[in-house]
């Protein structure tokens, strides 16, 4: 007989398979029951989806909102689910389905948003007054979705809560130059399929650009006493070569003798200095001419390599070599008249012994013009001139046309002596021109002392005032020893009319007509200085160490 169910009991109700799944069938989406849920014994299920059951979405994070119903399959006597989703251990906090954050939480999208957020750290951050806008939220939240303290911030922001999410701070701007601490980087290393041009290219990469604080005017000059000591002191480790091919060189000398005879001039060039060699040639030839004739051979030797180098005196002085000093009056003033004078006279009286003319250095700079060219061929085409000359460039063929090398009827010799060009080469001089210096051309105190001793003692005393004057003003302006007035834009001058009346006091000079002569003799042979200040008044000075000026003071006072 049965027993009439009472509304309180809430024992488990008995009811048939059909009823089962469809109170099953009664569950939300959530998967929680209805307010009055039931269970019975399970019967056997058909295969196949149940009747009335529809396709659920899958989610992330489960389908139940109560973390303790989470039970076992066999726990079915309470009346709940028997199956579930399984979910991630741990995560205590469930979103529902309709939430579109929770459900674009995947790997891929945590990866982005990482990246997201990267790149806005390093472009510059967020401001403190900026606040997080739709997106940056969604990748803070989606880039913490793994962690517990993530989790509770979701939470926080599905209830409304308010969150507070540390931002970047906006980074300062940096000063110029490395930062402390920092190492300089790495050349970045080639790749290893490049071929061999590209690798090497990529090695000798140029640089980054290096200003040097060495300046020329910063170089102490150079005087003819330093050059004269350093060149004494240095042994060339190839002197033992040097004379080995000049003693090959040596060994054509009757060569070159038979080819003067046979009316032939003589052209050495070569790298290196042939000065010392064409000088034992003049010696064996002198040797050779008192050995078969008992007299002397008539040589003229011109330095082609001196500044100072006149035509007209090399004529004058062929003109007195071969006619004597009495005939120097009917020389004209011109080198051409010159010149005709001596081919009118040879060609008249023929000379026993040809005249030997030997120049150094026929292609310097002095002899480079074409009217010294032509004079100096038309000289030498003379049956009764024999020429030698010397020629250091390589271009040296380039200062002759057909006719000039016509006349001249050289034969070319390959002399080269590797020998250094310490004759032909001013150092001293170049120097100062390359620096932009003046004066030093008397050669130092001792060529200053050499041509005051030539002009009168009016001259002197007004050398000496200038000297002492100059002294003074580099006192003033404390100039160290060893430097000159130059480097310190003209301190170490004396002003024209401060030296004007310095002289007058002096009684050296009554008017300034007398000064201004005295004054041509001193820049005639390079030994003061004369600019003009930024006002545009005279300044006058020596240009000279100051070691130098006090030596010439003490011979000038002695």
């Amino acid at each position: 007989m049965k027993r009439k169910r009472s509304d309180e009991d809430t024992g488990p109700a008995l009811l048939t398979p059909t009823a089962t799944r469809v109170q099953q069938a009664s569950y939300d989406a959530n998967g929680v029951d209805s307010p009055s849920p039931a269970a019975d014994t399970p019967s056997k299920r058909r295969r196949g989806r149940p009747p009335g059951s529809t396709n659920k979405k899958k989610t992330v994070l489960g389908d139940i909102a109560d973390p303790s119903s989470h039970k076992s399959p066999a726990a079915h006597s309470s009346g709940k689910i028997l199956f579930s989703t399984p979910t991630k251990p741990g995560a205590e906090v469930s979103l529902g389905e309709t939430n579109p954050i929770v459900r674009n939480a995947d790997r891929s999208a945590r990866r982005k948003s990482a990246r997201t957020l990267i790149e806005r750290t390093v472009a510059g951050g967020l401001s403190d007054e900026d606040e997080l806008d739709g997106g940056d939220t969604l990748a803070q939240r989606i880039w913490i979705d793994g962690d517990v303290e993530g989790e509770e911030l979701i939470g926080a922001l599905d209830d409304g809560t308010e969150t507070n999410i540390a931002a970047p701070e906006t980074p300062s701007k940096r000063g110029p130059g490395r930062p402390k601490g920092a190492r300089r980087k790495r050349s970045p290393t080639p790749p290893q399929d490049l071929p061999p041009h590209e690798q090497y290219f990529f090695h000798n990469r140029p640089g980054g650009v290096r200003t040097s604080n060495n300046t020329l005017n910063s170089i102490a000059l150079l005087n003819h006493e330093e050059y004269f000591d350093s060149i004494r002191a240095y042994v060339d480790p190839h002197a033992s070569e040097i004379e080995f091919l000049e003693e090959l060189h040596a060994r054509s000398f009757r060569q070159w003798y038979f080819e003067l005879k046979e009316g032939f001039n003589l052209c050495l060039y070569g790298w290196g200095s042939k000065r010392k060699l064409v000088m034992n040639y003049v010696q064996w030839l002198h040797r050779r001419s008192m050995e078969s004739t008992g007299k002397p051979p008539t040589i003229v030797i011109v330095n082609g390599y001196t500044p100072t180098f006149n035509t007209r005196e090399v004529l004058n002085t062929v003109a007195t070599s071969l006619f004597g000093q009495g005939h120097a009056q009917k020389l004209g003033s011109q080198p051409a008249e010159i010149l005709d004078f001596i081919c009118s006279r040879l060609s008249k009286h023929v000379v026993d012994v040809p005249l030997m003319i030997v120049i150094h250095s026929i292609d310097a700079l002095p002899l480079r013009r074409q009217v010294t060219q032509a004079l100096l061929a038309r000289l030498a085409s003379h049956e009764s001139i024999h020429l030698l000359a010397t020629a250091d460039t390589p271009s040296f063929p380039l200062l002759w046309d057909s006719s000039l090398q016509e006349q001249y009827n050289f034969v070319f010799h390959d002399s080269t002596t590797f020998a250094p060009f310490s004759s032909e080469i001013n150092v001293v001089d170049d120097v100062h021109e390359l620096l932009g210096r003046s004066g030093r051309r008397v050669g130092g105190k001792e060529g200053v002392g050499f041509v005051l001793k030539s002009l009168p003692e009016k001259a002197r005393d007004l050398y000496r005032i200038l000297v002492s004057e100059q002294l003074a003003a580099m006192e003033e302006a404390l100039v160290e020893p060893g430097e000159t007035e130059e480097r310190f834009g003209g301190h170490g001058g004396v002003e024209y009319r401060v030296l004007y009346q310095k002289a007058v006091e002096e009684f050296i000079c009554s008017n300034e007509m007398n000064f201004r002569t005295l004054l041509k003799e001193f820049h005639d042979h390079q030994m003061i200085s004369s600019k003009k200040d930024p006002l545009g008044t005279e300044i006058l000075s020596v240009p000279f160490q100051k070691q130098e000026l006090e030596a010439i003071v003490e011979d000038l006072v002695g």
